[in-house]
């Protein structure tokens, strides 16, 4: 068997291993590459004078398009580490407000790749200075990322774009979406000197398209510090999906949202077996206005069953500089301005048979389906039955200096 790897085009352990890989995939359609911790990217003084994109993420879609591997020796025995100050941030002199370590050419259809065995770290602490450093973009149909790791990718310091640490869908969609496998993400990255209000979202999967299968992933040690990682976290986002499954993930220690849904259209959901243990909230859905209409979100004919869910017992935080609130199992809102005739936001969810433990102000009824803003949702809406909640905590409040704090913080910020 040929050994299509970086070493055989003359690659060493110390140099940057990027360029080596897109011309396996360029030459051979496939790239093994092999254990170790592995140098990614640029960061020389004279990165204008070559391709930096191509020596600094891994890309095709132009003479490859389809049938990609990408074969690593395993999550944490294969490592790409971006390189600190990594110049992939500049094209032509201009610095980017998004970097990527893998994206695919965004206007063709890149297909059936395989991306495996392989930890993506992106030394987010040596690269915020100002970009939003993630890990994968690929856009194609009936894409696998199996047994692979994410650690260390966040939002810039610009505040300007949310970070998608792995974003794939088709361009159609209405056509087969990705399948996510067994992989692990953890340790996002710090961010300790945000602006006060909206500080954009660390998503750590953002997928769409038909049949989309998320199963067996470890979602785990995502702590929201209001002192040190002040992005709001996001674990597993639906967009423009159909048929989409999310099944046998683990959460654990996961300061954010399980699922969260706030753009585009999502049919036909099943989200069953899942364990989250120590967590702020399991699923939120929300309807919003966005300047496109289309992007208007509306989840229909969900099914949410056997899951099992151990809420925070600690005080739980969404904005840095707000206060904190109380672990929700299910929340929504749904924008007060908008005609719910024309944008009714969620119909025909049904969640059975789940095991919850409530957590953090677990005697407010809300903390089981909690309506964030806007007209409360009907049965026919969002239907819970033959769900079995407990507590186990005795009932909390928040300190009347809490409140206080945040209070003047606030008004006078």
């Amino acid at each position: 068997m040929i050994n299509h790897s970086p070493e055989s085009l003359g690659y060493k352990i110390g140099m940057n291993i990027a360029p080596f890989i897109n011309k396996c995939i360029n030459d051979y359609g496939e790239c093994f590459i092999s254990e170790g911790e592995h140098i990614f990217g640029r960061n020389d003084k004279d990165y204008h004078l070559g391709n930096v994109w191509s020596d600094s993420c891994i890309t095709w879609g132009w003479s490859k398009k389809h049938n990609v591997k990408i074969i690593g020796c395993g999550k944490n025995k294969t490592i790409l580490k971006l390189i600190s100050n990594c110049n992939s941030r500049y094209i032509n002199d201009v610095e980017k407000d998004i970097v990527f370590m893998l994206q695919t050419n965004y206007n063709e259809s890149c297909d059936n790749n395989t991306i495996e065995n392989i930890t993506f770290d992106g030394n987010y602490e040596q690269n915020k200075e100002t970009s939003t450093i993630c890990a994968i973009r690929i856009r194609g149909i009936n894409n696998t990322v199996k047994n692979c790791s994410f650690i260390n990718f966040g939002v810039g310091n610009n505040q300007k774009h949310e970070c998608f640490q792995v974003g794939i869908g088709p361009i159609n969609n209405y056509e087969k979406g990705p399948n996510i496998i067994n992989n692990t993400f953890s340790s996002v990255g710090n961010k300790s000197k945000s602006l006060s209000g909206y500080v954009p979202e660390n998503t750590l999967l953002a997928v769409g398209g038909v049949d989309v299968l998320i199963e067996n992933n470890l979602f785990e040690d995502i702590v929201f510090d209001p002192k040190k990682q002040q992005s709001p976290v996001h674990g597993i986002t639906l967009g423009n999906s159909h048929q989409a499954t999310i099944k046998n993930n683990v959460f654990k220690r996961f300061d954010g949202s399980c699922i969260y849904m706030d753009s585009w259209k999502n049919s036909q959901t099943l989200i069953e077996n899942n364990v989250c243990e120590d967590v702020h909230s399991f699923i939120q859905l929300s309807c919003q206005v966005w300047p496109n209409k289309d992007q208007i979100s509306f989840n229909r004919n969900f099914l949410i069953q056997n899951n099992k869910i151990t809420l925070s017992k600690k005080p739980c935080y969404y904005q840095w500089d707000k206060p904190p609130f109380a672990s929700y199992f299910i929340g929504y809102l749904r924008d007060p301005s908008l005609n719910k005739n024309l944008y009714p936001g969620f119909q025909d969810i049904i969640v059975t048979n789940n095991t919850v433990e409530l957590g953090y102000f677990q005697n407010e009824k809300s903390a089981e389906l909690k309506c964030f803003w806007g007209e409360p949702a009907t049965k026919e809406e969002i239907l819970l039955t033959d769900n079995v909640f407990t507590c186990t905590l005795k009932n909390t409040k928040t300190k009347w200096y809490t409140k206080l704090f945040f209070f003047f913080k606030n008004l006078f910020r």
